[in-house]
């Protein structure tokens, strides 16, 4: 956050703190020095000093140059495409005109409606018609939603909808979508379901009953306790792959395996109750 020194009491102030004390604490003129940079500041000029230099800017060498970081990139895009309703919206009235070109003197504006709002008010102090606001919201929403549409039209087909849910997901939609889509939910730790977008449960393992299923096969006579642990296991891997942990898998396994009722396990032979 940029920090700024009085030059009339010499006290710290961080920027959203200057108008409080200049309007309580301290009367004289607005002049303000940014503590990173050092530049000065008179009036209203340090209103659209938003950012300043970091420590690596300013002891790194003479070629340093600072990576940009995913939020930051994010805001980048988010002020363009403002500025971009100035150039492109005809439809428009001089008063959401008037606001926009406010805005495009800052590069914090807020990604979230009220955020948005509640910068405004207090940017302006309050003198910003609320109407002009929400005006100015649903132009920058309706440019959004068309920007998005635009990037997920541009998704190739073969890429089984991925690359759209992630664009959702960086723009914040598609969120209940997506936990609808989601697959492999463990019920009881033993039945493996998949939901899909209908709310339809289609049940896809049950380790109890894939236990009692290969002992049936084996009649009276019963099997080894690590043949059956084995064959469970290799059904298991042909589901979800031999991406799985081991010794969790053996956990639930002799769990599920000591509450089923029909089983007895004897000198390591696992057999039906008679």
């Amino acid at each position: 956050m940029v920090v700024f020194t009085c030059n009339n009491c010499g006290e710290s102030l961080q920027k959203p703190k200057v108008e409080k004390h200049f309007s309580f604490s301290c009367r004289g003129a607005k002049n303000l020095t940014c503590v990173d940079c050092f530049k000065d500041f008179r009036g209203e000029e340090y209103v659209v000093h938003t950012k300043c230099i970091t420590e690596n800017q300013r002891y790194g060498s003479k070629d340093y140059v600072e990576k940009a970081k995913k939020g930051e990139v994010k805001q980048e895009s988010w002020m363009e495409m403002i500025k971009s309703i100035l150039m492109h919206e005809v439809n428009i009235s001089s008063g959401c005109k008037n606001l926009l070109n406010n805005i495009c003197n800052f590069t914090n504006v807020p990604r979230k409606k009220q955020k948005f709002i509640n910068f405004i008010k207090s940017s302006t102090g309050g003198k910003c018609p609320i109407q002009d606001i929400e005006g100015v919201w649903d132009l920058i929403e309706k440019h959004k939603n068309e920007s998005n549409k635009n990037q997920a039209d541009k998704v190739p087909n073969n890429s089984n909808g991925t690359e759209k849910r992630k664009l959702n997901e960086e723009n914040g939609n598609g969120t209940d979508e997506n936990q609808l889509r989601k697959k492999k939910k463990i019920i009881n730790d033993d039945v493996e379901i998949n939901i899909n977008e209908n709310d339809v449960i289609e049940e896809v393992f049950s380790l109890e009953n894939e236990i009692k299923n290969i002992i049936k096969k084996k009649g009276n006579e019963g099997m080894l306790l690590e043949k059956l642990i084995k064959k469970v296991l290799k059904k298991y891997k042909s589901l979800y792959g031999d991406d799985i942990n081991i010794n969790k898998f053996n956990k639930k396994f002799n769990k599920k395996l000591g509450k089923i009722n029909e089983v007895l396990v004897d000198n390591n032979i696992v057999k039906l109750k008679a």
